[in-house]
């Protein structure tokens, strides 16, 4: 684990209590509490941006109708043995 650096921050009344309560109930510290809440967002963060880039190619390159047609058939071909009962 990288060394851990102190950071004194304020915030609202509200904040600290669902920090506390979430705490408690996980039986962590604040640190742990705000470090995952950071971890969580950087994580959301990323994906998002994955997201874009992702949509962003499509854009750019998008599917063709010959694509479409070979991607049902092997949807068909592969899902049509399966009991959706």
């Amino acid at each position: 684990m990288p060394k851990a650096v102190k950071l004194a921050i304020s915030i609202s009344a509200d904040d600290y209590r669902a920090i506390e309560a979430i705490r408690k109930e996980e039986g962590s510290t604040r640190s742990g509490v705000v470090s995952e809440a950071i971890r969580l967002l950087r994580a959301k963060s990323e994906k998002e941006r994955l997201i874009r880039l992702y949509e962003a190619g499509y854009k750019k390159h998008p599917e063709k109708l010959p694509e479409i047609r070979a991607f049902e058939k092997a949807s068909i071909d592969i899902l049509a043995p399966e009991d959706w009962r």
